[in-house]
């Protein structure tokens, strides 16, 4: 079948995906990112200093919260080191004046994240508290041929879904669209035919993922360009229309 021949060639991206991953102990000598989420389990230091000094070594329960003594518990889940220390420092404030908070977390707890679709191991996976969508992917045992890269979709536990091109990563080094990580996130890699085989005078020559929308020149930089010798005036496009291998001048 036309359609299933472009799948049996090298796929761009995939192989990226196939060294498998293990969990490693998380390097905790290193200051957290200021985009580090609290997540349940990590063990927190929380310093009071002023009318009252005090300091105290929590951990974040199921719940979400932590239990700070002679004060209660304090929501944390899902916060930014930032924002966590905001929410105590009005709480505290409200007992002891004059009492400035630091919130820190000292441990920061494996997450749990599911993968499902288009992978060759889906399940449930406990990953590094830093983990990207991109290494979690490889805790999965990698992609499938027919596997989406540019449309991975990534929901919260909340419910709320984000959609991941790691096409921004892979082609052009984008870190920003390899996204972190939280616990209770579920990966999802639906299947795909929008496939393209690039061949000729580019730099790598390979079977790409298109996007509506996407134009010729942007296919040649997935490509990493063209070469010296080659004839940009005298591109062909073949595609399949109803099942029918057809040539045209673009």
């Amino acid at each position: 079948n036309i359609e299933n021949k472009i799948f049996e060639k090298k796929v761009f991206g995939v192989s990226f995906f196939d060294s498998q991953s293990v969990i490693n102990n998380p390097v905790l000598d290193v200051p957290l990112p200021s985009n580090y989420r609290v997540s349940f389990g990590d063990k927190v230091r929380l310093i009071l200093a002023g009318t009252k000094d005090e300091s105290y070594e929590l951990r974040v329960s199921l719940g979400g919260e932590v239990l700070i003594p002679e004060i209660g518990s304090v929501q944390v889940y899902s916060l930014s080191l930032l924002e966590a220390q905001e929410r105590v420092q009005k709480i505290v404030s409200e007992r002891y004046i004059n009492t400035n908070v630091s919130f820190s977390v000292t441990e920061p707890s494996l997450k749990k994240v599911t993968i499902i679709g288009s992978v060759r191991n889906p399940g449930t996976y406990l990953v590094n508290p830093f983990i990207s969508v991109s290494e979690a992917l490889k805790y999965a045992g990698g992609l499938l041929d027919n596997a989406s890269i540019r449309n991975i979709k990534i929901e919260e536990i909340s419910g709320q879904q984000r959609v991941v091109d790691l096409y921004d990563f892979l082609v052009f080094g984008k870190r920003g669209s390899d996204i972190n990580l939280q616990s209770g996130d579920t990966i999802i890699v639906p299947a795909t035919q929008n496939r393209v085989e690039i061949l000729g005078a580019v730099h790598r020559p390979m079977v790409y993922e298109y996007k509506i929308g996407d134009k010729v020149s942007d296919l040649i930089e997935f490509a990493q360009g063209s070469k010296y010798e080659s004839d940009l005036d005298n591109l062909y496009l073949k595609e399949i229309i109803q099942k029918k291998l057809k040539q045209r001048i673009v």
